[in-house]
């Protein structure tokens, strides 16, 4: 079953208005929402082709009672969804710095360099910058996201962020984040 903290994350993405999710996509979210499509955003052609790739691919099953006929996503559609949400994933900047850095710092074994390798990509892809090899450096609060993606991972034991005061010689760190 999704985890309620993911439902509130696809929550937010379709009240953001993300314009960048298809159909598909859009379909499988809902589903796990538990919500209804609106019939004024696609033709019922569009979302009953979709609908059926759904199901052809197994991320959905078809349920069908006395009454009512709704779908449910499967593990493979629940699995799908999470990789929806952590592309999706975004660390919001305020308007002014606090003066502080967040310093995320990891050790993985050698058993999880598939996960390593993907924990470091989403962090380059969120903005942070390469303080040192497995150490990497943003100046805005971003516990939450962090935790989120190494949870998503599955390597939050080995994930540890830090709240940094100063740093001795930050000028290039100030340069990189026009800050």
């Amino acid at each position: 079953m999704i985890e309620h903290r993911h439902l509130l994350k696809l929550k937010k993405i379709f009240n953001t208005g993300s314009k960048g999710l298809n159909l598909t996509k859009t379909l499988l979210c809902f589903i796990a929402l538990g919500e209804k499509l609106s019939p004024k955003l696609y033709n019922n052609q569009k979302i009953t082709k979709a609908f059926y790739g759904l199901r052809r691919y197994k991320f959905v099953r078809h349920v069908k009672d006395n009454k009512n006929s709704s779908y449910l996503l499967t593990l493979k559609g629940e699995a799908m969804l999470r990789n929806i949400v952590i592309e999706d994933i975004k660390i919001k900047n305020p308007k002014s710095w606090n003066g502080k850095w967040y310093l995320v710092m990891y050790d993985f074994p050698i058993r999880f360099k598939k996960a390593r390798d993907a924990f470091r990509f989403k962090l380059k892809d969120l903005g942070f910058f390469q303080f040192q090899k497995s150490a990497w450096i943003y100046p805005y609060p971003c516990e939450g996201e962090i935790l989120f993606v190494a949870d998503f991972y599955g390597v939050r034991k080995h994930v540890e962020i830090l709240e940094v005061s100063k740093i001795l010689d930050d000028k290039k760190l100030r340069m990189h984040f026009n800050i």
